[in-house]
């Protein structure tokens, strides 16, 4: 049996937060296999560098998840509140070939078709079907050692580049636990834009209960950042 990371119990120990709240119904999930196969963090960037000729920057394997697949699905059942949430995220190799191109169409401007092309899907919401998901912008040529620009596609609404890194967009996700909208809170955006405030409500509410529920946690970044967007 593997051995876990530390990184990997983190995301494991957030599972069963889900699963031992009360008020938490866990409508779905997925704890994968490790995949043994692809190393350690610095034997899977070596292997991403020599397969796709991209370089990841050391400092995100302090992230690396060798998981085939770990998600979630949840909706809030207590006190009335209306929320859910959900993400599955797939490891650093497998989103290198997970890429845009199912965005793409024929009517989209070039500049969005050349943005898309480019994005490489390591997180969704395919349970819910809400046509969102966060990508890594790997550029078509890449020279150097890169820290992917990391981006939030929304069907309803386009792309959003975030201002997280990879490394710290799983940290978010730990204490969001993967609330629908959440990626909103990194984003350039006003909340209280029309059809963007149900998002904003969400957050709200997200930010009233998590901390009852999740206590273990610190939200004072995250509701700093939604004061600055609504």
């Amino acid at each position: 049996m593997a051995r876990y990371t530390e990184q990997e119990l983190r995301y494991l120990r957030l599972l069963d937060e889900l699963q031992d709240t009360d008020g938490v119904d866990v409508r779905y999930e997925e704890r994968g296999e490790i995949e043994e196969a692809t190393g350690e963090a610095p034997e899977a960037f070596a292997l991403m560098e020599e397969w796709q000729g991209v370089r990841l920057a050391p400092q995100l394997q302090r992230a690396f998840l060798r998981f085939d697949g770990i998600s979630a699905h949840w909706t809030l059942t207590e006190d009335g509140a209306a929320l859910g949430g959900e993400f599955s995220l797939r490891h650093l190799p497998a989103a290198l070939f997970a890429t845009g191109e199912t965005l793409v169409h024929d009517d989209l401007p070039s500049d969005v078709r050349a943005l898309y092309e480019e994005f490489r899907v390591f997180d969704e919401q395919p349970r819910t079907g809400a046509g969102t998901l966060a990508a890594l912008r790997i550029p078509t040529v890449v020279t150097g050692t890169l820290s992917p620009e990391i981006w939030y596609y929304d069907s309803s609404d386009g792309a959003f580049r975030l201002d997280v890194d990879y490394a710290q967009y799983l940290d978010a996700l730990l204490v969001t636990k993967g609330t629908f909208g959440w990626q909103y809170l990194y984003a350039d955006v006003n909340l209280g834009e029309s059809g963007l405030g149900s998002v904003a409500d969400d957050l709200r509410t997200m930010l009233d209960v998590f901390p009852r529920l999740f206590p273990g946690h610190d939200y004072a970044d995250l509701r700093t950042r939604l004061e600055a967007r609504t």
